[in-house]
């Protein structure tokens, strides 16, 4: 459970002075812990003065049938629970915790209370979540808070019993009490209120209509004592409840009091007030805590996303616009710092560029944190003159180099995206959207800084629209498969065809494979898209086989998210059992781009896939940094030579001497060479004097629909 999620026990404490019910008390102390720790049931126990024997006080979604079974609860000296007992950390029961078999409570977590003595109650919760350092920590203070409530729903319950032991209960209350006539002189007070303000003597209590109680609000200004809660309550006769002060102490500790003041009647007329009073700092201080932790960055003390918000929308409210540049800068290359120097190490590089930032930021605007490796800066300029373009490449000059991170030189290259307000956005949530588009463009291209512009917008919408309409021309059946031959140069034979996927939209006209394949690979789609043209691809085979003589063979190109999953070879072999067809006629084209995200998982892919009957070919070779490497490590039997090779060859000495040696270490390896890209009659004249004897390309044939193919017509 995250500290921004957990309710204020501040506010359950002060609550809980307004009632006067022993059950209510003690249930509402219950409900309060039990959601601070997420909890769905829990009870609560207490010892009596005899110590050791613990009494359920009160439940909540505890079965009836687990209460009956311990209704009182002893603790055995020596045992393990009394042991875990005697600390005020909370723990989990287990096997050892032999006292309290509270299995049928579920994942029983035992919040120890304790008073001056020792163990006076416990908590237990029904948490199945495991809790955090800092929800442990807290539920630890909690335990040490929930006493004095408890006490007083026992003394008042022993005070309905009895009347006449009301002033021995006064004074074993944990809570300050102080009885004031109607001039405010202090005319009792308990053993608590001595003790929580450190007057030892009823004289030593000023009249509450005195300055001299010197009270301040917890941000430590002075109050006026017309707005002491005392003294309201006796000029107004108006009770007044949960007020927090800084009071300080005779010894010059300063304490925070939650206090409340009660008018008291006698026959119908105001004879002064009742003033209780709690120490309420460590409960404070850990709101204040939790507060601060739920608005900023734990490793680098920036505000962090939750509060840039606030400070977008402070940004964004005065009229007329106040003009800023909200800026995302990144460090370029997390991934591989962070394989480097580890989490630990990068924690400390993330830690030193906070620091810089908030010294470069320092009286120009404000630095936050917005995830793990990207920060926002909103840079207010000096004058209305200065460039915010030109401010954001002084900051990446400063930034930008190497690093001497604790005796280890790190090369550190940020990057960075802004928008202008209200120039570019009007909104916090546009101003983000748009320096993040900046920051995108800043990353894909050559320059380092980069300002939001409209065509970006565009961009993206222009994306999300195909996204949209590819989805439902995969819906409709919208989408069709061209056919481009390989053929045979020596018989001018068409021994197989690359399908290749076609997409006339209604709305969006022709639309580019170049243009939605990206979109389908960063949509999820891509898995879709690929299954499509396998199976059109097989059913098309089995069609034209079925009237061939020469088997006639289908290439299929295969993307890097087929093979991530680890089930491609599934997805074959049930689109050759759908299709009926036979797996000689599939051959399965992937690229050096493939094998390089993880080599291993897709060589054993290919090996199930070759053992179906598949053919394998690697396509656009010559393009990868792996090419060499891969050759000796997949089971290909084709080698499709990129086009690069081919375009322009007869113009260049160098290249023909490049494309004959691929060539034939592709035949000596073993392989069918396919060259691809051929498109003029000198390049195929050349590609033949190499020995290469399958060619593709718009000389030959450009890819068509299948009916308009002629799969007998000679070709060049």
């Amino acid at each position: 459970m995250s500290n921004e999620s957990s309710p204020s026990w501040e506010t359950d404490l002060t609550a809980l002075e307004a009632l006067h019910d022993p059950a209510q008390i003690q249930q509402q102390v219950l409900l309060g812990i039990l959601r601070y720790a997420g909890a769905r049931g829990g009870l609560i126990a207490m010892t009596g003065r005899d110590g050791g024997t613990f009494r359920v006080l009160c439940a909540h979604q505890v079965p009836a049938a687990l209460l009956e079974r311990f209704p009182v609860i002893t603790l055995r000296a020596g045992s393990a629970f009394a042991a875990a007992m005697q600390g005020d950390r909370p723990f989990r029961l287990d096997g050892t915790h032999t006292d309290l078999r509270a299995g049928d409570l579920g994942e029983t977590l035992i919040v120890p209370v304790h008073d001056r003595d020792g163990p006076a109650a416990f908590v237990a919760l029904d948490a199945p979540h495991r809790l955090g350092d800092t929800q442990l920590d807290g539920l630890q203070r909690l335990g040490r808070q929930v006493l004095p409530a408890l006490e007083r729903a026992r003394l008042l319950r022993a005070l309905r019993s009895s009347e006449a032991q009301a002033a021995t209960m006064l004074e074993v209350l944990e809570e300050g009490v102080m009885l004031v006539d109607l001039a405010g002189r202090p005319v009792q007070a308990n053993a608590a209120a001595h003790r929580i303000t450190g007057l030892t003597d009823l004289q030593d209590f000023p009249n509450v209509l005195d300055a001299a109680w010197q009270l301040m609000d917890p941000a430590g200004f002075p109050l006026p004592t017309e707005a002491y809660p005392a003294v309201q309550a006796l000029r107004t006769g108006v009770t007044v409840r949960d007020t927090h002060v800084l009071f300080t102490r005779p010894d010059g500790q300063w304490i925070i009091a939650s206090l409340n003041a009660i008018p008291l009647l006698e026959a119908g007329q105001q004879a002064g007030a009742v003033v209780s009073f709690t120490d309420v700092t460590a409960s404070y201080l850990l709101q204040r805590q939790l507060e601060a932790q739920a608005l900023h960055d734990p490793l680098t003390g920036l505000p962090n996303r939750r509060q840039v918000t606030a400070l977008l929308e402070q940004l964004c409210a005065p009229r007329p616009p106040q003009p800023a540049a909200v800026m995302i800068l990144t460090l370029h290359n997390f991934p591989n710092l962070l394989d480097r120097l580890g989490r630990q190490g990068t924690d400390r590089l993330l830690h030193r560029v906070a620091q810089e930032l908030q010294e470069i930021m320092r009286e120009r605007g404000v630095a936050a944190n917005l995830t793990d490796h990207e920060f926002l800066l909103m840079f207010q300029p000096d004058a209305p003159q200065e460039e915010a373009g030109a401010w954001a490449a002084r900051l990446l000059a400063r930034l930008n180099g190497t690093l001497d991170l604790d005796g280890q030189a790190v090369q550190v290259s940020f990057r960075l995206g802004y928008a202008l307000h209200p120039e570019d956005g009007r909104t916090p949530a546009d101003l983000l959207r748009h320096a993040d588009l900046a920051l995108k463009h800043a990353c894909a291209g050559d320059g380092s800084v980069r300002r939001f512009e409209a065509v970006m917008a565009a961009d993206v919408e222009r994306r999300l629209r195909l996204e949209e309409c590819l989805q439902r021309a995969l819906a409709t059946g919208t989408l069709s498969v061209h056919y481009q031959p390989v053929v045979a140069v020596p018989q001018r034979e068409i021994r197989s065809l690359e399908a290749l996927l076609r997409w006339q939209d209604p709305l969006l006209g022709t639309v580019s494979p170049a243009e939605f394949i990206p979109v389908a690979e960063t949509s999820g789609l891509i898995d879709k898209l690929g299954t499509f043209v396998l199976r059109e691809a097989l059913c098309q085979a089995v069609r034209w086989n079925a009237g061939c003589a020469v088997p006639l063979s289908v290439n299929v190109n295969v993307s890097v998210t087929q093979f991530s999953s680890g089930t491609f070879p599934d997805v074959v072999r049930d689109a050759l059992n759908r299709t009926g067809a036979d797996p000689r006629w599939l051959t399965l084209e992937v690229t050096e781009a493939v094998a390089a995200q993880d080599l291993p998982s897709v060589t054993r892919q290919l090996h199930t896939l070759k053992a179906l009957g598949v053919r394998i070919a690697l396509d656009d070779f010559g393009t990868g940094y792996s090419s060499l490497a891969v050759l000796s490590q997949l089971p290909i039997d084709f080698l499709k030579l990129d086009r690069l090779f081919v375009q322009g060859v007869h113009l260049d000495a160098r290249r023909q001497v490049l494309l004959r040696s691929v060539v034939q270490l592709g035949l000596e390896l073993g392989f069918v060479v396919v060259a691809e890209g051929v498109e003029l009659p000198e390049e195929l004249s050349f590609v033949q004097a190499c020995g290469c004897a399958h060619v593709q390309g718009f000389l030959l044939s450009r890819p068509q629909p299948p009916q308009q193919l002629n799969l007998n017509a000679p070709h060049p």
